[in-house]
């Protein structure tokens, strides 16, 4: 497992809070798995949406 962020990612953006999202919601993108089934990558769901920023095709 790849524990660093992809900091070129975040070199435009001026909002340290900007910076935290794309970084973490690109590495859980990249890096993790489904807890129930074990499958990867997981997909993401819309932008904006309340409590739910991934998903599994499988579950």
């Amino acid at each position: 497992m790849e524990l660093h962020f992809n900091l070129e990612l975040v070199e435009t953006y001026k909002s340290n809070s900007q910076k935290a999202r794309i970084l973490t919601e690109d590495w859980v993108y990249r890096q993790s798995y489904c807890p129930n089934c074990g499958n990867n990558p997981l997909n993401h769901f819309e932008n904006n949406r309340p409590v739910a920023d991934f998903y599994c095709n499988h579950c």
